[in-house]
């Protein structure tokens, strides 16, 4: 990646992706190692650097940074370090934090990439959006076919329907859902077969 830091935050937030994967797999390991000098939890460190990360992209068109983006994203780990502990001291039962520890498993440990953690956690935001922004009817059928397992003659009881009713508004979701995630998911088949949208 030969550019300028000036040159890497403009295409930043031009929101190119392949630049965002870039500077992410050059400074990761550096800012786990970073976060580590101030918390000692595997999990906790994968988190802060994620969460720094995913708020970098999620608000790309409004990046503004004055010094160099090693030195931003440095700082950025710091102060979310500096909030934990902040966050510590009007929650600090040492029992409970031990157990919550032991209790959370490492992205390495899930054998899950990082970087695929952050662009997956976008993405499941932009499917929930939509699922929401259905009709209400839409929405209700959809619903508790995918997340509840609901079989189509109990949703038609549920939602006092027909049962061919419940087969036309769950095929009008998935319609109207593919069009409005047709940009976003045309990279992402894994994210299709977790929540199961293409599947009637």
């Amino acid at each position: 990646m030969n550019l300028s830091s000036e040159e890497i935050i403009q295409e930043l937030k031009k929101g190119n992706r392949l630049i965002f994967e870039q500077v992410f797999r050059r400074y990761y390991k550096m800012l786990c190692l970073e976060a580590k000098g101030y918390i000692s939890a595997e999990y906790l460190v994968e988190e802060i650097v994620c969460d720094v990360f995913t708020k970098i992209w999620q608000n790309r068109e409004s990046l503004y940074i004055q010094s160099s983006l090693k030195n931003y994203l440095i700082k950025s780990v710091h102060n979310k370090c500096i909030d934990y502990y902040r966050y510590l001291k009007t929650h600090n039962n040492d029992e409970q934090r031990i157990s919550e520890i032991h209790d959370h498993y490492t992205l390495a440990d899930l054998d899950e990439d990082p970087l695929d953690y952050i662009i997956t956690q976008e993405l499941e935001e932009k499917i929930k959006g939509a699922i929401e922004s259905l009709p209400e009817q839409y929405k209700k059928a959809f619903k508790l076919s995918r997340f509840n397992n609901l079989s189509y003659s109990e949703i038609a009881v549920e939602m006092n329907i027909s049962v061919n009713s419940v087969k036309t508004n769950i095929k009008n979701a998935l319609v109207k859902l593919r069009e409005k995630l047709k940009d976003t998911l045309s990279g992402s088949f894994h994210l299709v077969l977790i929540i199961g949208l293409f599947i009637i």
